[in-house]
C-alpha cells in the first residue's frame, strides 16, 4: 500500500511509531504519575537504555486541539483533559524519536507535571476494600451517599440515566471524581455528591471500580433493525433513501472496546419515532443538482481534483448542509434534515453490538480508511485501496453495505449530524431527539473518513468540529422525517409517491 498526502500524490510514509504494547506502557506509566497523581517527574535515573525506548520522544506543543484529535493508545492530554487550541505549549503527545523538533515541539525526557499541580499525594496505598464500601454503603456521618443507588452494583448502572464505572481505566476515574470535587466539570448532582471526598476515598473508589467487570451485555436493550423500501422522493435529483423502524439501541462504546475514547460512555436509548435516512452519503451530483436549480446559496464544493459524480460530496460545512437540505426540502415537499446523532448511530449499528457492523476487527476491504498508524492518528493523508486503487474518496457503494442496506456508514467521509458538540454524554437525551444549544459553537460529526487509522473507523466514534468548517474529509448523509402511522401523509403536504404504507 503507498500512502498519499490529501493532494493525492505520493508522500514519504510516516517514521516508524512506537508499538502498541510499549505506547501503552509510556501512557499508563505517564498517566499514572503525572495526571491522576498530579506528581512531578523527577528526571528520569541513568539507566541502560532499551531498545523501545528510542523509538519515541515526549513532544510538547504539537498536540491539536479536541479529544478526538489523540488516540488513547498514542498520547495523553494530561494537564487539561485535552489541548484546547492546536499547538499548546503545555499540551503533550509521544511522536517517533527525532521529530518533535521538525514539527515544531519541544522534547522532553517524561511527561513534566501539570502547572498549578497540587502537592504530591502521600499516604497508604489504596484500599480496595475500604472503596468496596465506601462504594455500596456511603457514610452517613459525611452525608456521603452511596455511589451504588445510581451506578449500580459493582459499578453495572441499574438506572438508565447513569452510567457504568464497573472496569474503567483507574486513572480516568480518579481525575473525574477530582474534577467533580473541584468544580472543573459541573454537574450539580456531582458536585454535592463528591464534595466530601478526600484524596484517600477517591483512590480506593477508582482502585475498586477499576478492579469491576462490566455485565454482559442485555439483548433487549437493542432491537433488530428491519429497513424498508426504500424509495427516492423526486427523480434524479433526491438521495435513494431507506425508512427504518422506531427501537432501542446502545449507544456508544463499552470501557473494553479497543481503540475507544473517553467521550464515548456506553447507555441505552430509545428511538421513539421511525425515520428514513440515505442509503450512501451525499454525492457531488446530488450537491450540484441544488446549485444548478438556484439553490445551495451557489456555493460549488471543490472535489480537490478527485472527481464529482458519484463519489461523496466533500468541503461541506454544516451551514452549507443545512442550505442544501432547505432546497431538498422544497424541492420534495418532505421534511429533510441531519440525522440526530442518536439516529445516526442506531442506523450505522443496524441492531449491532460490536465496534463496526461487521465485527470488532477491520481490514481494507471493510471500509475506506487512512494508514493503519500515523503520529497524530487523524488526517493522516491517504492509503492506496480498494478495488479501485483509490487514494482518497471512493465512489459512494464502493463497499459492502450494513444489515439495513446504508453504505459507508464507516469510512470514506465523515458525516454532519445535526447535535451540538458535547465533550460527553451526560444530559443527553435518551430518546434519539436532537441535543442542541443556542449558541453552538461547535457540531458532531460521525463515521470517520479515508484519511483516518482503523481505532476511528467504529460506530461510536465522536468529532467536534466548527460548523462552518469544509474540509476534503467530511460530507453529510440525509434523514427525512416520517410519521409513526404507516399511510400517514407528511405534515404540510400528502406524502410522497412511493412513500404511503412505510414505517
Amino acid at each position: 500500500m503507498v500512502q498519499v498526502s490529501t493532494t493525492g500524490k505520493a508522500a514519504t510514509p510516516p517514521a516508524p511509531v512506537p508499538q502498541p504494547q510499549n505506547r501503552q506502557a509510556l501512557v499508563q506509566a505517564a498517566v499514572a504519575a503525572a495526571c491522576a497523581l498530579a506528581v512531578a517527574l523527577p528526571a528520569p535515573a541513568q539507566a541502560p537504555e532499551k531498545k523501545a525506548a528510542a523509538k519515541s520522544e515526549i513532544c510538547y506543543g504539537v498536540a491539536k486541539a479536541g479529544q478526538n484529535e489523540c488516540a488513547n493508545t498514542t498520547c495523553f492530554h494530561l494537564c487539561s483533559g485535552m489541548a484546547t487550541v492546536d499547538r499548546d505549549p503545555g499540551e503533550w503527545m509521544t511522536v517517533p524519536a527525532g521529530t518533535c523538533t521538525a514539527l515544531g515541539g519541544k522534547v522532553e525526557a517524561a511527561p513534566l507535571a501539570c502547572p498549578g499541580a497540587a502537592p504530591a499525594r502521600t499516604g497508604p496505598p489504596a484500599d480496595v476494600a475500604a472503596g468496596d464500601a465506601l462504594y455500596h454503603e456511603g457514610d452517613a456521618a459525611r452525608a456521603l451517599p452511596a455511589c451504588a443507588a445510581c451506578h449500580g452494583p459493582k459499578g453495572n448502572a441499574a438506572v438508565a440515566d447513569y452510567p457504568k464505572l464497573a472496569g474503567q481505566n483507574l486513572a480516568y476515574l480518579d481525575g473525574q471524581l477530582r474534577a467533580f470535587r473541584s468544580h472543573a466539570r459541573v454537574s450539580p448532582l456531582m458536585n454535592t455528591a463528591v464534595a466530601p471526598l478526600t484524596d484517600g476515598d477517591i483512590a480506593n473508589l477508582s482502585a475498586y471500580l477499576s478492579r469491576q467487570k462490566p455485565d454482559a451485555i442485555d439483548p433487549s436493550l437493542t432491537t433488530p433493525v428491519a429497513a424498508g423500501k426504500s424509495f427516492r422522493d423526486c427523480d434524479g435529483a433526491c438521495p435513494e433513501m431507506v425508512p427504518l423502524p422506531a427501537g432501542r439501541f446502545l449507544m456508544g462504546s463499552p470501557p473494553g472496546e479497543s481503540g475507544r475514547f473517553g467521550n464515548e460512555g456506553q447507555h441505552p436509548v430509545e428511538i421513539l419515532q421511525p425515520f428514513a435516512i440515505g442509503r450512501f452519503s451525499l454525492t457531488f451530483e446530488q450537491f450540484d443538482a441544488c446549485i444548478q436549480d438556484g439553490g445551495c446559496d451557489g456555493y460549488r464544493p471543490s472535489d480537490e481534483g478527485w472527481g464529482r459524480g458519484t463519489r461523496p460530496a466533500v468541503n461541506v460545512s454544516w451551514n452549507d448542509a443545512q442550505s442544501y437540505l432547505r432546497w431538498l426540502s422544497k424541492k420534495s415537499g418532505a421534511r429533510y434534515r441531519l440525522p440526530t446523532e442518536a439516529e445516526w448511530e442506531y442506523a450505522a449499528r443496524a441492531g449491532t453490538v460490536t465496534a463496526r457492523w461487521w465485527g470488532e476487527d477491520i481490514t481494507r476491504g471493510d471500509a475506506k480508511y487512512g494508514p493503519d498508524d500515523c503520529p497524530q492518528q487523524k488526517h493522516c493523508g491517504g492509503v492506496v485501496s480498494g478495488s479501485g486503487n483509490w487514494p482518497t474518496t471512493a465512489p459512494v457503494g464502493s463497499y459492502a453495505p450494513n444489515p439495513a442496506g446504508l453504505y459507508d456508514v464507516l469510512g470514506n467521509v465523515w458525516q454532519w449530524t445535526a447535535d451540538c458538540w458535547h465533550s460527553d454524554y451526560e444530559g443527553a437525551p435518551k430518546d434519539g431527539r436532537v441535543w442542541d444549544e443556542a449558541a453552538c459553537k461547535k457540531r458532531v460529526a460521525r463515521g470517520a473518513s479515508w484519511t483516518d487509522t482503523p481505532n476511528f473507523v467504529r460506530a461510536a466514534t465522536r468529532l467536534g468540529l466548527g460548523a462552518e468548517g469544509r474540509r476534503g474529509w467530511i460530507g453529510l448523509r440525509v434523514v427525512r422525517e416520517m410519521d409513526a402511522a404507516p399511510g400517514t401523509a407528511a405534515k404540510g403536504g400528502a406524502a410522497p409517491a412511493g412513500t404511503r404504507g412505510l414505517p
